[in-house]
């Protein structure tokens, strides 16, 4: 599985640089034993099958999780935005327990655990910022039989260098890591806060490889910039727009730039590549390979050995949408469909209308439920305005919207703020953009 593939790299190639992050590197001989070394510590004071992982540095995180992994033991790394209760939820929830301070004279493990494809090892965590978040298993199946596809349609190789967030608990994040590591590659994690040398950094470490959710490929994505270095650049986690991808392409002329659409229920689902992106920009792509999708009442079946164990045969995240030619369309993601007057009204379809405008750069549309159970909806964007010219971008977006949207469909309120809130994997935070409206409409009320 994926440790094996890691001892045997370092068996045969023990100088090659593994893991970059900051002022520290390991080879894959470095790595091999700091895996060996760490799970004999974890041997014998480390009883149940399932560690929650709250160590602040990224590194020793995924370590740990090698470690444990070794042990045959399942992890959930935390995220750096659960506070105690929440971590406190987790570890009463799965009887899971976090690791005990590492004895510095403990002996290398000489046996690795023998691990199977159905073996459990990794727990991903879904949104739940107010209470205890839902955590969805991971079997070796789900990510292993995936990997070689990956290197396959991404184009990546052992010879490839990656450069990705240090947000693992992000799992897109982790299964990028993961999978260079399998390959045999080198990994170089970064920081969001280090956003402005990002472009430094890769030519610096010599960079072939990039994964990103959109919106940090827009802090660095620039026209005059040329990287000329990188071959792959792999989007996932957000809708990649035209706009953006044709910006990468230019700054990147070799690359093959791909952006997949999967679910941490589901695995990988879909992709599309280069100019397609461009020409289809509505789509998500055709199935990734190994993957069966269906369109049953125009709910997303998905088929694969990718899909996590417990929603194997259930197979759907209730995700909406229909088959084009042989692309996917997303017609609405789950949770995100509003009744307006006992209409359905998806917002993606509002977003996507008001992606249509050139200064519009980031759209979330969100919906409050009212008192008859139908949905007042909201609208919040970010715009770049060329120069230092300010424009009523607020009035020229509602405009265009009354002009290319029903009435049923317009939002109550459009609201531009300068950045977007966003979770720590990048991801739009939709659920503080819903606070900022409620508490708005709670004060209105309040004041009447």
């Amino acid at each position: 599985m994926i440790v094996q593939r890691i001892l045997h790299t370092a068996e045969k190639f023990p100088e090659k640089q593994a893991i970059v992050y900051g002022l520290r590197s390991l080879s894959y001989a470095e790595l091999s034993e700091e895996i060996k070394y760490r799970a004999g510590a974890y041997q014998h004071r480390v009883t149940a099958p399932k560690v929650i992982l709250t160590h602040a540095h990224s590194l020793e995180n995924l370590l740990d999780l090698l470690a444990l992994m070794a042990l045959g033991k399942a992890s959930i790394m935390a995220s750096t935005q659960l506070n105690e209760e929440q971590i406190q939820g987790l570890l009463e929830q799965e009887e899971a327990t976090t690791l005990p301070p590492r004895n510095q004279e403990s002996v290398a493990l000489t046996e690795i655990q023998s691990a199977t494809l159905t073996d459990r090892f990794l727990g991903v965590l879904t949104s739940g910022t107010e209470s205890t978040p839902k955590v969805i298993w991971k079997d070796y199946q789900s990510w292993v039989t995936a990997f070689p596809h990956q290197s396959d349609v991404f184009g990546i190789t052992p010879d490839d260098r990656l450069f990705v967030l240090d947000a693992l608990s992000y799992s897109a994040n982790l299964n990028s890591v993961l999978h260079m590591l399998w390959q045999g590659g080198t990994v170089v994690m970064t920081s969001l806060k280090s956003a402005a040398s990002w472009p430094r950094q890769m030519q610096e470490q010599q960079i072939s490889s990039v994964f990103m959710v959109p919106s940090h490929y827009r802090l660095w994505a620039k026209k005059s910039l040329s990287l000329p270095g990188i071959r792959s650049l792999v989007s996932a986690g957000e809708k990649l727009e035209a706009s953006l991808a044709e910006i990468l392409l230019a700054c990147c002329p070799d690359v093959l730039l791909t952006e997949y659409y999967g679910a941490a229920e589901l695995g990988h689902v879909s992709y599309q590549q280069n100019q397609e992106i461009i020409q289809h920009s509505y789509a998500v792509g055709q199935a990734f390979p190994g993957v069966k999708i269906k369109i049953v009442d125009q709910r997303i079946l998905v088929e694969s050995d990718y899909v996590s164990p417990d929603y194997r045969g259930v197979n759907t995240v209730f995700d909406l949408g229909l088959i084009e030619d042989g692309r996917l369309i997303l017609m609405g993601r789950s949770g995100r469909m509003f009744n307006r007057r006992g209409l359905n009204v998806f917002a993606e379809e509002i977003e996507n209308s008001a992606k249509l405008l050139p200064f519009v750069t980031e759209v979330a549309v969100i919906g409050l439920l009212r008192e008859d159970l139908s949905h007042d909806i909201y609208l919040v964007f970010s715009a770049s305005y060329p120069g230092h010219v300010q424009a009523n971008y607020s009035q020229q977006l509602k405009t265009h919207l009354l002009h290319s949207l029903p009435t049923f469909k317009q939002p109550r309120r459009i609201l531009e703020l300068r950045n977007l809130p966003r979770k720590d994997n990048g991801k739009i935070d939709y659920h503080a953009v819903a606070r900022i409206f409620s508490e708005e409409d709670s004060l209105a009320t309040l004041e009447r």
